[in-house]
């Protein structure tokens, strides 16, 4: 008798792709068994299908509910669309699949008093609290009297993967707020998609699963581009402080008639700050964390730490004592006093740790000075080690990270002490590494790296740039359709511009990617970007590590090449240099690696990628910086195994293109 596996009943298509029923089955009984997974596959091999095929049927028999961490908003989007193509080739007699995304506030709410504000989250957290508060929001209140059973709501529309887009034009049409009712919907939800923040936030992750209405260990996690989980990790448990919120804090302390002492305090710390701001350039500047309370406790007369702990608990039992009405009659801003409690609280909990680096921040934009005071998290492993850990099972999904580097930097494959389901049993929670072999034929990658051409600080020269940008031309008039540059930094960027990239590149239209642009702003400009595929094609000039580089995918002539200008190292601030400090006591002699080399190379990977989304896309990849040839070993395997070296010599580089474009 043949086994039926359970997987076939969800994946929607008529044909596997190379190697993909093998690593269905292989996630199904891992994550059956409970183990950690990792799945390293670069794009075309169907990832999304894969995770959700052979995660579904183990979320049905248990009763568990998939929660898939995406990145962007777009990423969310296609596993609803792979979602509902499962959903839509189910037989009559299989039970539906109830899948939402969700997006932050402020990206779902159609309140008008909110949106005019464009406020920061937490600002809109506390105006949209006292909207529902004084019940001027017409979107909540509906919602509220669903919550409340004063009003029945049909389910069956949302008996179906529902993509955040599409219930935002729901909720539009019926005067609901997507938001409010998204958290309604969640426990009635087998599939949730979200950004990281869900999850890898302690405070959020502990109201998400009360919405969800279950346990961490009764939840199957899918993190899709997992190698951003380093980055997200140490930021969610890094806090920072500022002369503005200090202010705010000022502020609200006055308008509530709070003792002296505690406004004193704040204004300490705040001309504290802009005393360093005037006397520093710009940086980082380390500061001896146990110095700093020494400061703290002789100018409040304390002797004692625990005195100042003490005086932080009191500061909180005195703002909580004002009821929400008095707050608000105050115009109090409701946040910022409880995070200068939670802020100086874990500087008490932290300081004597070698995890944590304290600095002052000095940044300088539009040639005006800001400053933080900051805690800052050098161990990811703080955040992901008990989501590994606690979670049923958690699969990882990436095309570019290095196995090696990730699993010690986030803990993936280690002996938990408490590691079976039951939190009182020791054991060992299982690993499974899954290596897929490239999609893609090579007759349809050209991969070089272009020897004469360094951009190392020493090497920054007119000279340099000049060459830089005559390369870049020869790779935009023998490409066709549209090309990325993705430059190392936007130093190096605004350098091409200044040495007259923009005048030189004349044959298609050039899009500069700029910070400064909202999301809504750069959408549009990758619109138009793509949409010049269909004509002369274009030029997208962008950074690595960016949201162009990174978060986005330009199939077929969308995008036909990709330049990668300099090796993306982060600047060696001190921060960065602390990081390198504390693996090298962790990892064993490895931070540099660890804390410089592999970050850059994984930003020059996740740029290199961009063209070749699919099996059927053609596409050529050039590192412009000699300096790759001898990190070729970190290049990702599938573009690693085409590379070749264009010599400096003058027309090489066209004739290599012209070749590989001649062959379409």
């Amino acid at each position: 008798m043949i086994k039926h596996h359970r997987y076939l009943d969800f994946f929607p298509y008529p044909i596997f792709r190379k190697d993909q029923e093998q690593i269905i089955d292989q996630i199904e009984k891992s994550a059956r068994q409970g183990k950690n997974i990792l799945l390293v596959a670069p794009n075309g091999t169907g990832k999304t299908i894969m995770a959700l095929s052979a995660l579904l049927p183990l979320a049905q028999d248990k009763g568990f509910k998939i929660v898939y961490l995406c990145r962007t908003h777009a990423q969310s989007s296609r596993v609803i669309k792979e979602l509902s193509k499962i959903e839509s080739s189910l037989s009559s007699t299989s039970k539906s699949i109830a899948g939402i995304s969700m997006r932050g506030r402020n990206n779902m709410c159609l309140n008008n008093v909110l949106l005019r504000l464009r406020a920061s989250p937490s600002e809109s957290m506390a105006v949209c609290a006292d909207l529902r508060k004084n019940n001027n929001c017409v979107y909540y209140r509906k919602v509220k009297k669903i919550n409340e059973g004063l009003k029945k709501f049909d389910l069956f529309e949302f008996k179906k993967p529902v993509d955040a887009e599409e219930l935002i034009e729901y909720c539009k049409e019926n005067k609901y707020c997507p938001y409010f009712l998204t958290k309604y919907l969640l426990k009635e939800m087998t599939v949730v998609v979200c950004n990281y923040q869900w999850v890898f936030n302690p405070d959020i992750r502990f109201r998400f699963l009360k919405l969800l209405d279950t346990k961490l260990n009764k939840i199957i996690l899918v993190i899709d581009e997992c190698h951003n989980i380093v980055d997200v990790a140490t930021s969610v448990n890094s806090y920072k402080l500022t002369p503005s919120a200090l202010t705010t804090c000022v502020k609200d302390i006055q308008s509530l008639k709070m003792p002296v002492k505690f406004r004193q305090f704040v204004s300490f710390i705040k001309n504290q700050l802009n005393q360093k701001k005037r006397d520093s350039g710009q940086g980082e500047i380390e500061v001896l964390p146990d110095a700093v309370l020494d400061s703290i406790l002789k100018r409040l007369k304390l002797k004692t730490k625990s005195q100042f702990r003490g005086f932080l608990e009191e500061l909180k039992r005195s703002y909580e004592s004002f009821d929400s009405k008095t707050k608000e009659k105050a115009g109090t801003s409701r946040t910022q006093i409880p995070y200068l409690i939670k802020f100086w609280l874990n500087w008490l909990d932290k300081y004597l740790s070698e995890k944590y680096f304290f600095c002052y921040s000095v940044k300088v934009y539009n040639r005006r000075k800001s400053i933080s005071l900051e805690i800052v998290s050098l161990d990811p492993r703080e955040i992901t080690l008990s989501l590994f850990k606690r979670s049923y099972a958690c699969l990882n999904l990436t095309g570019t990270v290095n196995p090696y580097v990730f699993n010690n930097l986030t803990g993936l494959f280690y002996k938990f002490n408490n590691g079976t389901r039951s939190e009182s049993n020791s054991g060992v929670k299982g690993y499974t590494e899954i290596l897929a072999d490239s999609p893609f034929k090579s007759r349809n990658i050209k991969a070089l790296i272009t020897a004469g051409i360094n951009t190392s600080r020493d090497n920054r020269t007119p000279a340099t740039y000049k060459k830089i940008i005559a390369s870049v031309l020869e790779v935009v008039n023998n490409t066709p359709g549209n090309v990325g540059v993705f430059c190392a930094s936007y130093k190096i960027l605004n350098s091409l511009r200044m040495h007259g990239i923009t005048a030189a590149i004349k044959k298609k239209k050039l899009f500069v990617e700029r910070s400064s642009l909202t999301a809504s702003e750069n959408a549009s400009l990758l619109k138009n970007f793509k949409n010049q595929s269909n004509k002369n094609g274009a030029v997208l000039l962008g950074v690595c590590g960016g949201r162009n580089s990174e978060g986005e995918d330009y199939p077929g002539d969308y995008m036909n090449a990709v330049i990668v200008v300099g090796l993306p190292y982060h600047f060696l601030s001190a921060q960065v240099k602390a990081k390198i400090v504390y693996y090298n006591k962790v990892f064993s002699n490895q931070g540099w690696l660890f804390a410089y080399l592999y970050p850059a190379m994984q930003r020059a990977n996740q740029a290199s990628g961009r063209p070749i989304r699919k099996e059927t896309d053609k596409g050529a990849i050039i590192f412009m910086d000699e300096r790759f040839i001898k990190r070729v070993n970190w290049i990702s395997d599938w573009v690693k195994k085409e590379i070749s070296v264009v010599p400096d010599r003058r027309g090489a580089l066209v004739n290599e293109l012209k070749q590989f474009w001649s062959n379409v």
